[in-house]
Formats: structure tokens, sequence, C-alpha cells
């Protein structure tokens, strides 16, 4: 992700797509064959000689997992990546896990139940 300057608004649409192109390790070719354009269009863009379309800065922002208005202007500076944190998602998994083990287990007593009371008036109704 590029970094966060100060001056970063003041970059150019060409240097931030450097910027985000680099910092997420793509070569011109490879960001160019993802977009779905030629490289030289690709080079053209990231040497200010044309710019992208709107469809193509939307495509790039997304691939590049940059905000469009970043990418546009420069500002609403991009977020730091950050390795996602798994801890909670595990654990709301495994309190998933206990809650349908509960569930199973709550229907099993409540089936169970449902078999003595059965029993019980049977027997009530036997002994009148």
């Amino acid at each position: 992700m590029p970094n966060s300057k100060p001056n970063t608004p003041t970059l150019i649409l060409s240097t931030r797509i450097i910027n985000a192109r680099q910092a997420c390790g793509f070569t011109q070719a490879q960001l160019a064959m993802r977009i779905g354009v030629k490289k030289s269009t690709l080079v053209n863009w990231e040497s200010s000689r044309s710019s992208p379309r709107a469809n193509r800065l939307i495509e790039l922002a997304g691939i590049l997992n940059v905000p469009v208005l970043w990418l546009i202007a420069g500002s609403d500076a991009p977020p730091e990546i950050t390795a996602p944190d798994l801890t909670e998602t595990l654990m709301l998994e495994q309190k998933l896990d206990k809650a349908d083990s509960l569930v199973n287990e709550l229907s099993a007593l409540v089936s169970d139940l449902r078999g003595h009371t059965r029993r019980v008036q049977r027997d009530i109704d036997e002994s009148y």
C-alpha cells in the first residue's frame, strides 16, 4: 500500500498509480494484464500521456486496494494493509459450534421430556 505522506494529495494521478502498483508488488505488465489493457496503455497512464477512463479507474482502485477518490484526487489517503485478525473469527466459530452443540442437546432433552410426558399421561389415563 502506498505510504500516506503529507504531500500525497499533491501527487499527480500517474504517480499515485505508480506508487500503488509498486506497493502491491505488480509489474506494469502484470497490472495491465489484470486490468485487461495493453502494457503500453498502462505506461501512458503512468507517464501522464493519457488518463484512464472512469471504469478503468474503478478497476485500478479495486485491484490496487486503494480508494477511488485517493486515486483520482489524492484525498482519503489509502489505509495501510494489516494482516487480518483471525482471533475474533476463531472465537466466534467456537461459540457457534458450542451453540450448535447446546441446541442439539436441548432438542434431545425436549424429545425425552415429551416421551416422559406421554408416559405419565398414559399412566394417569390408565389409573382412572
